[in-house]
């Protein structure tokens, strides 16, 4: 395993060669198909993964069979983290968003290495704590806005994930399909591009297919406030 890719995922960035040859040497590498399953929540938990490259879809089904998109996660983030504190399943689904490689580490393996490297327990504690603001956020965001607001804050997310910050005039590409975007806050295909019909008539914003353009960053807050 080279240690340049490794040295690009945060929880390890800091450590020193000798360390990464080591975590180097417990690590299989797999690639999926686009829309391949990587594991399935409720089934055991047996490993960590990284994103070598490609990106990665975390979901829950409801008990409607309806896909509740939780994050897409882009080269370099890890997953299935949370299962080294005591989860002995997933706790959501995992599928290829596209096609990918990953890396993992069976999670016997990883908890030694816990032990070995204290500065890799704080490295993954800090990924769970920004994912649970990212998920804190979200559930804000489905209780307390209606589908404009919704729309909107998804729209902002989206952006600030490519840009330090929104300034009118900004446009972003983004390869998620509107239902894609729609399960992500809860909403059908159809209430959702209706929810983006209203923001462009009110000037907020504009689309066409896969771009996205703020047209006024006052306005989409708007629907947010």
């Amino acid at each position: 395993m080279e240690n340049t890719f490794l040295k690009k995922i945060a929880i390890f960035s800091d450590l020193d060669e000798d360390s990464l040859e080591r975590i180097g040497s417990l690590i299989n590498e797999r690639k999926y198909q686009k829309g391949s399953l990587i594991f399935m929540e409720g089934e055991e938990a047996e490993a960590v993964y990284f994103i070598k490259k490609g990106k990665v879809k975390i979901f829950k089904t409801g008990q409607d069979g309806r896909e509740h998109i939780i994050n897409i996660l882009p080269e370099g983030e890890v997953f299935a983290e949370s299962c080294l504190f005591g989860l002995n399943k997933y706790p959501a689904s995992a599928e290829a968003y596209e096609d990918i490689e990953v890396l993992l580490i069976k999670i016997k393996d990883f908890e030694k290495l816990l032990e070995e490297y204290p500065k890799i327990s704080i490295g993954i504690i800090k990924a769970m704590g920004k994912r649970l603001q990212m998920v804190s956020k979200k559930i804000e965001n489905l209780a307390l806005r209606d589908a404009y607001g919704k729309t909107a804050m998804l729209l902002m997310d989206l952006i600030l994930k490519k840009h330090s910050k929104l300034y009118d005039g900004l446009e972003i590409d983004t390869d998620l399909s509107r239902q894609e975007m729609a399960s992500m806050v809860g909403l059908t295909r159809e209430t959702f591009t209706r929810a983006l019909a209203k923001l462009k008539e009110s000037g907020a914003i504009e689309f066409e297919r896969d771009r996205i353009k703020i047209i006024s960053v006052d306005k989409l807050k708007d629907f947010i406030e």
